[in-house]
């Protein structure tokens, strides 16, 4: 195994284990949330979202998919939602030798999810350094919003974007909208606006000058309310980039982003496109 691989995790999507299919949004947005958390860990590698997602609903052996995504962990879950009570399983498991290194079940109130998904953060860094041996930082918790029903809108929201349809641009653009309405100042919701107004432009939803203006907006509403929010200097990046061609505007909020999280893979993505554009394709090479 590289020296590369052994520092790398794989976080497979949470598993939707409700009577109800529509909780998936939960099952998939608290699998985004631990692999947010652990992406910035020093230290510690995250196989990419797109990577994982692409193996969802495909089981496999671990030791299979460690050696796919070049990963020394598998960490594999299921969420159980019914009514307010929530019920998360874990387990960590080493990709060389398809070992189980740990396991766990969390009973709590739909309230405590952000308590579940830091806790479970913490103890997967904990097991990893121990049986690695290696010096990883403790993840930082940061929450964005105190309100639930939020952050459940928000991730709904998110589900809904990651559909790339036009009846799911128009569903995500709903849920953050009443994300926001839920919590004025949770500048996550509107940076999901920004993003689906720009993404609309694939599907002509709405005229592409009034939808970027709109993504504009929103980014910078988000940035209004956190300065330091790094989704939403790259969302106005896309929108300055891709619909402005204010190529050195789109580089400075690029840049701004990755220097406030260098761990944000989307920003790096993105502000590839921009450096190939320019004929850049070294630079883009991340």
């Amino acid at each position: 195994m590289s020296s590369l691989a052994t520092r790398c995790i794989a976080v497979l999507p949470f598993v939707n284990a409700s009577p109800d299919p529509d909780n998936e949004y939960l099952s998939d947005g608290i699998t985004d949330e631990i692999i947010a958390a652990l992406a910035n860990v020093e230290g510690l590698r995250v196989a990419s979202r797109t990577s994982v997602f692409a193996l969802k609903g495909k089981p496999q052996d671990v030791r299979a998919i460690g050696a796919l995504l070049g990963a020394a962990w598998v960490l594999e879950g299921t969420v159980r939602r019914s009514g307010d009570r929530l019920r998360i399983t874990a387990q960590l498991s080493s990709a060389d030798e398809g070992r189980l290194l740990w396991s766990e079940r969390y009973d709590r109130q739909l309230d405590d999810v952000f308590a579940v998904q830091d806790e479970l953060a913490r103890t997967i860094v904990s097991t990893v350094s121990g049986t690695s041996l290696a010096h990883l930082t403790e993840p930082v918790a940061r929450r964005y919003t105190e309100n639930v029903r939020a952050y459940g809108l928000y991730l709904k929201g998110r589900y809904a974007w990651n559909k790339r349809t036009q009846d799911g641009v128009s569903e995500a653009i709903e849920y953050f909208e009443q994300a926001a309405a839920e919590d004025p100042r949770y500048a996550l919701a509107y940076t999901g606006l920004a993003d689906s107004y720009a993404l609309q432009l694939d599907y002509r939803s709405v005229p592409v000058a009034e939808g970027f203006e709109r993504a504009k907006q929103y980014a910078r509403q988000a940035l209004a309310l956190d300065e330091g929010l790094a989704e939403a200097h790259a969302s106005l990046a896309w929108a300055l980039f891709v619909y402005d061609w204010d190529w050195e505007g789109a580089a400075r909020s690029f840049q701004r982003a990755i220097a406030i999280n260098p761990r944000y893979a989307t920003a790096h993505q993105w502000y590839a496109f921009l450096l190939a554009t320019q004929g850049r394709h070294e630079d883009a090479l991340v």
